[in-house]
């Protein structure tokens, strides 16, 4: 992750959201996939991606079922 100590950027995207924090860590920064899981696993428990998957109803769909596959 040596690209994350020299770029601001990079390092500025890893202090946000699991979400954002993830996609730095597996594009951008290099990390090895255990650190990528790792903070893939948040996504759903922490931050916005949280907070869009608690609106889910008790089925886990959107909308009331209107927005299944078609």
């Amino acid at each position: 992750m040596s690209a994350a100590g020299s770029d601001p950027t990079i390092a500025w995207l890893l202090r946000g959201d699991p979400a954002i924090r993830s996609q730095a860590l597996r594009d951008l920064a290099n990390a090895a996939p255990g650190i990528v899981s790792r903070e893939e696993r948040k996504v759903a428990k922490e931050g916005w991606g949280a907070r869009l998957l608690q609106r889910q109803d008790r089925e886990c769909t959107w909308g009331g079922g209107l927005y299944t596959p078609k």
